[in-house]
């Protein structure tokens, strides 16, 4: 069975949902930021890097990055969607098969505004699961305070 968590970051003052939308939808950018021991990535299928998907079609990388142990290698599709963007992480550990599933959106918080969330879901082993949840719980609102000054550096750039 898997795991759950949420990780949800408001937009500052004065960045537009659809800027962080945009920048979710540039796989490159999405990349670039959710992996930050990149090493290499290419796409195996959906259009090129240079184009961006339509809403709805995936596309398929193959990321190589540094963990403690080493190196990895492993599948990441990324659709786009209205509000956002959804991600599969398929991953073979020594200790067995993992699958990390997010669905980022930008939505409507009636209490602080827009926020970024993120819903995670991680199944693997139960001992993997509970280090690769506390992995994401720490590392991922850097990833979101990351896209937010994306988000802000890109309207100042627009300015």
């Amino acid at each position: 069975m898997a795991i759950e968590t949420t990780i949800s970051t408001p937009l500052p003052a004065g960045v537009q949902p659809q800027s962080v939308i945009v920048l979710l939808h540039d796989h490159e950018a999405y990349i670039r930021t959710t992996c930050p021991q990149l090493i290499s990535y290419r796409r195996l299928s959906g259009p090129s890097i240079s184009v961006r998907a339509p809403v709805g079609e995936p596309c398929v990388f193959e990321i190589t990055d540094k963990r403690p142990t080493g190196q990895t290698t492993y599948k990441l599709t990324v659709t786009n969607q209205a509000e956002g963007v959804d991600s599969l992480v398929e991953g073979k550990a020594p200790t067995g098969t993992m699958a990390i599933k997010t669905r980022w959106r930008v939505k409507s918080d009636g209490n602080v505004g827009n926020v970024l969330e993120e819903e995670i879901e991680i199944d693997s082993n139960m001992i993997t699961k509970k280090m690769i949840k506390g992995t994401i719980e720490k590392g991922h609102p850097e990833y979101h305070r990351s896209f937010m000054a994306q988000a802000t550096k890109g309207k100042e750039l627009a300015s």
